[in-house]
């Protein structure tokens, strides 16, 4: 006897369909994600290996930073103290060159410069100021108050600051006497 095999004929509840579309779909996403996955290891695996280098870099260059931070820390500490053993000698040395550098000729130039022809000076004080200018106490005999004043103005026009009167005097042959406080800061 012959065996029959039944044939399945009825379409109506199960209907023949056509997946080898979904299917090759369905492959090819499979075939991309497995791809993305080993490519998404090979980066992972390539910069984690420069990520760690990268750490230890930074780690090394704060390390490095700290060190300097001391050193400046240690070398400002070294100025200072040094700064403090010879901050009167270094002052006393600048004094002496201001003293020594100072030109009398030029103040002198200044003040002739200044007093009118009918004036002259009586006496000079100078005194070296803090500042570095020179603090200057004269007396000034002039015929009139105009010529003081004229005195006074091209004081001011120059390199002189904080000019005081004081003292005003007539002597026997009718001069005016003035006292004058000036001081002279002298361009460098």
């Amino acid at each position: 006897m012959t065996s029959r095999t039944a044939l399945n004929l009825n379409l109506a509840s199960r209907p023949l369909r056509n997946r080898r579309l979904f299917r090759a779909a369905a492959w090819a996403l499979v075939a991309a994600f497995v791809c993305l996955a080993g490519l998404a290891v090979f980066v992972f695996l390539k910069y984690g290996g420069e990520a760690s280098r990268l750490r230890a870099s930074m780690a090394e260059t704060r390390q490095i930073q700290a060190e300097a931070a001391r050193e400046e820390r240690r070398l400002r500490a070294d100025i200072d103290r040094e700064e403090k053993l010879s901050g009167a000698r270094v002052d006393l040395v600048n004094a002496i060159i201001r003293k020594k550098t100072f030109s009398w000729t030029g103040l002198l130039s200044e003040l002739e410069r200044a007093l009118p022809d009918a004036s002259y000076i009586t006496s000079l004080s100078p005194a070296f100021a803090s500042g570095g200018g020179v603090a200057l106490q004269m007396r000034v005999s002039s015929r009139t108050m105009d010529d003081i004043t004229a005195f006074i103005t091209a004081l001011n026009a120059q390199d002189f600051e904080g000019i005081q009167l004081s003292g005003e005097q007539r002597d026997r042959d009718g001069r005016y006497l003035m006292e004058i406080r000036a001081t002279y800061e002298r361009p460098l």
